[in-house]
């Protein structure tokens, strides 16, 4: 039998493939490659009413799973559906609940979570590795502060999502600080949908600030700025004093016209999309 790669074959920009897949329509039988080896097989696609979707990618002969967590589609290419489940009742009440730091948990999130631990529970003895961008990134944040068997989580790669610690219970903030070592947290320091987080301490996982370059937001939203070595290995940058100022400083101006772009967009619908 020909050995499937692992996830801990791979090096960072193998997992970046990895997760930009989540944005493709995987069918139920496909068998997913990274170059040209064989990484594992789609064998089922979630996709919930409240517009939540998950792949499952199955490593049989290496009892391993890896679930990938869709991110949101964007404003043009969406449908109607997409903006009403991922915009309208999921992203921008958490952009308007970081900003208030209160505010309801969508749906959407909760559904995550429940489905993280019933597929857990249906593989016991299993490894599972998880992947997310942007929504995805929210979805995975709050699934695994309520997962019922960290044990079985070996990690988590998630990019590009807002941090959202402070909507979390005690207990489920106490939770996340225990599996701090098995997420890794990627965040572009000239995302907008991340400006300014440089929080190492209030976060789900570890921060790894990415050297990344200016682009235009879509494309530095979509890992566009990301830069690797000639082996794979992603470039981050550490978190010095000159740095939390001028992030603090692109988080204060971000929130100042948040405020007045989401209540300003919730009250509409887009026209012709796509």
């Amino acid at each position: 039998m020909m050995k499937m790669l692992c996830n801990r074959d791979l090096n960072d920009r193998e997992r970046l493939l990895v997760a930009q897949m989540e944005y493709q329509l995987l069918q139920n039988g496909q068998v997913v490659k990274i170059g040209p080896e064989s990484f594992g097989r789609v064998i089922q696609h979630c996709q919930m009413a409240d517009g939540f979707q998950m792949f499952v990618i199955e490593n049989r002969p290496q009892k391993e799973y890896t679930l990938l967590f869709k991110g949101s589609s964007g404003l043009i290419k969406g449908t109607m559906e997409t903006w009403n489940h991922e915009w309208l009742a999921t992203n921008l009440p958490i952009g308007w609940s970081l900003f208030v730091q209160r505010g309801v948990i969508p749906s959407q999130l909760r559904t995550a979570a429940r489905k993280l631990n019933g597929i857990l529970r249906k593989y016991p003895g299993a490894k599972f590795y998880l992947y997310g961008h942007s929504l995805g990134s929210i979805n995975i944040q709050y699934a695994l502060a309520n997962c019922d068997k960290l044990g079985q989580i070996k990690r988590a790669d998630i990019y590009e999502g807002p941090n959202i610690y402070w909507l979390l219970s005690r207990r489920q903030q106490r939770r996340v600080r225990k599996f701090k070592h098995k997420v890794n947290n990627y965040i572009d320091v000239y995302d907008p949908v991340t400006a300014g987080f440089v929080d190492g301490r209030h976060l789900i996982g570890r921060l790894c600030y990415v050297k990344s370059r200016l682009l235009p937001p879509i494309r530095q939203h979509m890992w566009g700025g990301y830069q690797f070595t000639k082996a794979g290995r992603l470039l981050v940058q550490p978190i010095n004093e000159r740095f939390k100022i001028r992030a603090d400083f692109n988080r204060r101006v971000m929130f100042r016209h948040s405020s007045v772009a989401i209540r300003s967009i919730t009250t509409k619908r887009p026209g012709k999309l796509g």
